[in-house]
């Protein structure tokens, strides 16, 4: 069965569920963020460790649990952002819900919104959207990501229209290589990025976000040649920059990550960011990154020219 019709129309909570939510909001919580949007007690065999109210202009709450068993999880619900998880793949089932999900080196993120509020979760120490503070929030806020789904894919049949009676425009081809991205449908989704980069070559956001897809696809050659093209058309674009420069990282292309990151950080950049790239750029400039230590009793092989792996340069 198809995971979204079955959260076609959301299902009453169970009364353990209703019972518990309701003690552990407690009345009024309606109007305070720190009581009714996120839970006060412990989940399952998650303890709550804090809670506290998020300062303006961020507003919301941020609560804070753990197990016995050195998993965390740590949830943030805010006022609802439109467009919080427009460069997200598609999202991903959890029981009777949709959400959004991608793995980071502490376990997984989560995230989904309702009318009102968006929910973020890190589960450290978890490899999957799994566990009762995950599933105690989805009941408490129902997610409404099938619904985003859902109007995709109307969207879809409408822009196919449209890029039919404009066949000279990009934009509707952008469109909905978006909207199949968003879908899961990554074929189509390449095809329309490529239909889009030949009618407006100079489409900034068709590159980045067509490089983008590749390197979800782990089709890291033509992931970086997307990217070089969106830094050189977009050489102000901070998205671009670190993109390319985490790729190469990844990929051990030290020269070009180098490029990249001095490139970012000569943009306006958060804090956490900048600290991150500092910190790969000094092991990159000594060289721990790229080389593997040997024992000392044997000969080192002799040093090779730098070679980024689609085997054109270094970046614009």
């Amino acid at each position: 069965m198809d995971p979204r019709e079955s959260i076609r129309r959301p299902r009453p909570l169970r009364p353990g569920w209703a019972l518990a939510l309701a003690l552990l909001c407690g009345p009024g919580c309606q109007g305070d963020p720190l009581r009714g949007w996120c839970l006060e007690g412990d989940l399952g065999g998650f303890r709550l460790e804090s809670l506290e109210r998020l300062p303006a202009p961020e507003r919301g709450c941020r609560a804070r649990y753990a197990d016995g068993q050195g998993r965390a999880a740590v949830v943030r619900v805010t006022p609802h952002r439109p467009g919080r998880f427009a460069q997200e793949g598609p999202p991903v089932p959890f029981e009777r819900f949709l959400v959004y999900a991608r793995p980071v080196a502490a376990g997984t993120e989560v995230g989904w919104y309702t009318d009102q509020v968006l929910v973020e979760l890190t589960l450290a120490g978890l490899k999957a959207p799994e566990g009762p503070v995950l599933r105690a929030y989805l009941y408490l806020h129902p997610s409404a990501v099938a619904d985003e789904v859902r109007a995709r894919e109307r969207d879809v049949a409408e822009l196919r229209a449209a890029s039919r009676q404009t066949p000279r425009d990009a934009r509707p081809h952008l469109d909905l290589a978006r909207n199949y991205r968003k879908l899961g449908n990554t074929i189509m989704a390449a095809q329309e990025y490529h239909i889009a980069v030949e009618l407006a070559p100079t489409c900034f956001d068709c590159y980045l976000e067509l490089g983008l897809l590749y390197r979800e696809l782990r089709h890291w050659d033509l992931s970086i040649r997307a990217l070089r093209k969106a830094c050189a058309l977009g050489p102000a674009e901070l998205g671009a920059w670190l993109a390319l420069g985490d790729l190469s990282y990844e990929l051990h292309n030290r020269s070009e990550a180098m490029l990249a990151y001095r490139r970012a950080l000569g943009l306006p950049l958060a804090e956490a960011d900048r600290a991150r790239l500092a910190e790969r750029l000094a092991a990159l400039e000594k060289g721990e990154f790229m080389i593997e230590v040997l024992p000392h009793a044997a000969e080192p092989p002799p040093a090779a020219p730098d070679a980024g792996p689609a085997g054109d340069g270094p970046g614009p």
